[in-house]
């Protein structure tokens, strides 16, 4: 890996702030990186300066540096690197290679404090390195240094658990109303019974250390809130609390999707989320919708919620950095891509640009599976079951990948202005109206 894939990183470290209360997420995988100390300090006036690192090495994680007992008001330089120098200088031990050195001064206590968001797009197993030297007449040479310290970037998030086949409406006197997957420890993946309406809708359960969300609610006719609230209570019990507050959001706001929310509505520690695209975006803190994206932390596990409408105009997308899913409601998913008004209504270029906008964002991440909200293609490439159909015995997998969404935007870029029916092996796009 070379320098400039870690410059917004060290960039941020060059500014002194306040450095962020950071907390361990669930155990798991893709979860944080720790820090180990090397030693090698060079005392100095005070004795021996100290360097406590914390926080996060996942990407869009939070570092801390604290850095005390050094000289005060002096002259320092945090040194940066991503291999292990160990050079004899200036009477002690320079161990981070010199990868970026940056200058900054420390406080009238001897201290500094530094914070910085960890870039996407870092390779799994990398080795930061990093070490402070300051200005000291007392140390040899005039150098004094804290000693060092090592963290790396956590492995490559870890596929959970998806069924090959789910229930599809072919065994109606023992399917129930809805199955539950679990995907691991902190998340679950739930089907509505296509006995129970041709739909079929998928739903997602995620935990965190504060919040648990559910994303989307069923197509109506299931006792979704009494299977949910199950499974917290299982998942309550198996980490020893007691309570977690629930949020109930959705993938967009069609109707066999939000059908269930009247059933969270005024229980405790519930909060539905509204449906309009205003709704959405105050919510969850938009700013710039649809350009912008935005964090929405469950506690110690962090999700980015990004705007694609075009299917439905409140559409929202969910990646987990923890697992590396990337949920997309009905925007991307193995079946009909419906794209209402996209002939002459204005929605094709707006589904154009979302499309653009969730492969320009899994760039850099690292994506598991794409997961949306039904299935209605066959296992066989390039076929469908007709709109409607309620019995699917020979259904997709639910797992879509980047490549298929990098196929997706390829087509949809194809079509320019023009949109129109085109099958895929994986998908339909099918614009309308």
């Amino acid at each position: 890996m070379r320098l400039p894939a870690l410059l917004p990183i060290l960039l941020l470290l060059a500014a002194a702030a306040p450095a962020a209360r950071s907390q361990a997420p669930p155990p798991g995988p893709g979860c944080c990186g720790s820090f180990i100390d090397l030693f090698s300090a060079l005392p100095g006036t005070h004795g021996t300066p100290l360097l406590l690192a914390g926080g996060s090495l996942a990407g869009g994680g939070t570092i801390t540096l604290t850095m005390g007992n050094a000289l005060e008001s002096a002259p320092a330089w945090l040194v940066v690197g991503i291999s292990n120098l160990s050079l004899p200088i200036h009477g002690g031990v320079l161990v981070p290679s010199p990868d970026l050195v940056v200058a900054s001064v420390t406080s009238p206590t001897g201290s500094i404090q530094v914070a910085g968001t960890m870039p996407f797009g870092v390779p799994f197993g990398t080795d930061l390195y990093f070490q402070w030297w300051i200005s000291d007449p007392a140390g040899p040479f005039d150098f004094a240094a804290s000693n060092a310290v090592v963290g790396n970037t956590p492995d490559a998030p870890v596929p959970g658990n998806i069924l090959p086949q789910y229930i599809s409406g072919t065994d109606c006197g023992n399917e129930p109303a809805v199955q539950v997957t679990q995907y691991d420890e902190h998340t679950f993946i739930l089907r509505q019974s296509m006995c129970t309406d041709f739909e079929g809708p998928f739903m997602y359960l995620l935990f965190g250390q504060d919040r648990v969300l559910l994303l989307d609610t069923g197509a109506g006719g299931i006792p979704i809130a009494s299977v949910v609230q199950g499974l917290i209570d299982q998942w309550l019990l198996d980490h020893g609390r007691t309570s977690i507050d629930l949020v109930v959001a959705h993938s967009h706001s069609h109707g066999d999707h939000t059908q269930g929310d009247g059933q969270f509505v005024g229980q405790p520690n519930t909060t539905v989320v509204g449906l309009s695209p205003t709704a959405v975006q105050t919510f969850f803190g938009f700013q710039d919708w649809p350009n912008d994206q935005v964090e929405f932390s469950l506690g110690a596990r962090v999700l980015d919620v990004i705007a694609i409408p075009g299917h439905q105009a409140a559409s929202i997308a969910f990646y987990d950095r923890w697992t590396g899913l990337l949920l997309t409601g009905d925007t991307f998913y193995p079946g009909f891509l419906f794209i209402f008004g996209a002939v002459g209504g204005g929605q094709w270029p707006i589904y154009q640009a979302s499309i653009q906008r969730l492969v320009d964002f899994t760039e850099t991440r690292p994506v598991t599976h794409i997961l949306g909200t039904h299935i209605e293609m066959t296992s066989t490439p390039g076929v469908a079951y007709p709109y409607g159909t309620d019995v699917q015995p020979d259904e997709h997998s639910l797992i879509l990948t980047r490549d298929m969404l990098l196929e997706l935007n390829a087509a949809c870029q194809a079509m320019g202005a023009n949109p129109q029916v085109e099958v895929h092996d994986d998908f339909i796009i099918q614009p309308s109206g």
